[in-house]
């Protein structure tokens, strides 16, 4: 089965500038990782890509939870999986032109390269997928996708940020 999807020049143009123009908004100067939260799908295409996966995380109930993030410079996320509300995970770079990617621990280590409007989707088919990722010496700009499991949304602050299916 399909571990990670990667595709470039994922997005329709208006959705990007859309998004290109939330990351020029930004903050660039946040010491913290700033999320905006959408209220509906701007790219229901994304959550298509489910079937591509084996999906071993068992869930009650599917929902969206979609998100811009914009990390700040010199940010690093070490080496973790994703929660266990999450059941897919896809990223799409924004901003800036070069930034360093994103690095998975598989069966090898290796990385998906910064690429703005680069999709990339991996689920925990093996109930973990390592990764780890970290920003350059700008604002990392990322769009990000996942299909969750509601129920299992503990913080506080999110548990109430999905939208329907």
């Amino acid at each position: 089965m399909t571990k990670i999807i990667v595709k470039d020049d994922f997005l329709p143009q208006e959705t990007y500038e859309m998004l290109y123009r939330k990351y020029q908004e930004a903050n660039p100067h946040s010491q913290n990782i700033e999320r905006e939260f959408f209220t509906h799908d701007p790219t229901p295409q994304i959550a298509e890509l489910l079937n591509h996966f084996h999906v071993k995380r068992g869930y009650r109930k599917l929902a969206k939870w979609i998100h811009t993030a914009a990390t700040p410079p010199h940010f690093e996320h070490r080496k973790h999986y994703e929660a266990e509300f999450k059941i897919m995970s896809a990223i799409v770079y924004i901003g800036p032109e070069k930034s360093h990617g994103t690095k998975f621990y598989l069966d090898e280590e290796f990385e998906i390269e910064w690429k703005p409007n680069r999709l990339m989707v991996f689920c925990g088919e093996t109930d973990v997928t390592w990764h780890d990722y970290k920003s350059a010496d700008q604002m990392r700009f990322t769009y990000n996708y996942f299909l969750v499991d509601p129920t299992q949304i503990e913080n506080p602050d999110w548990k109430h940020k999905w939208i329907k299916m």
